[in-house]
């Protein structure tokens, strides 16, 4: 599972009321693949902005604001799905519900 913030669900759900086939489509409909999104959008911005980040970066970002709000390294796995790096207890006998996921990302 992936969890977000509360500002991110809100724009989400307006994406899946549209109606449209595909969460995520472009302006005429189409399936979003990354390459599109990566070309259209993302590297536009980010030379508006005179960047040369990766759409992976976000994922660093994300962990380290998490770390910074003192996230317990589980959650922090569990969110951005890095369930190749838990431990087996993390994996088998650590259980978490929904509630405490969506209070750990909202906190950043």
């Amino acid at each position: 599972l992936f969890f977000m913030c509360q500002v991110l669900l809100y724009r989400i759900k307006r994406w899946y009321e549209d109606g449209n086939e595909y969460l995520l489509h472009t302006p005429d409909g189409k399936q979003f693949i990354y390459r599109n999104y990566y070309d259209s959008y993302w590297t536009p911005v980010m030379e508006l902005i005179g960047c040369s980040h990766k759409p992976h970066d976000t994922c660093h970002t994300c962990i380290s604001m998490m770390t910074e709000k003192e996230v317990s390294p589980t959650l922090i796995k569990k969110i951005v799905g890095h369930s190749g790096a838990m431990s087996l207890t993390e994996k088998v006998y650590t259980h978490v519900n929904v509630q405490e996921l969506l209070e750990a990302i909202n906190r950043i």
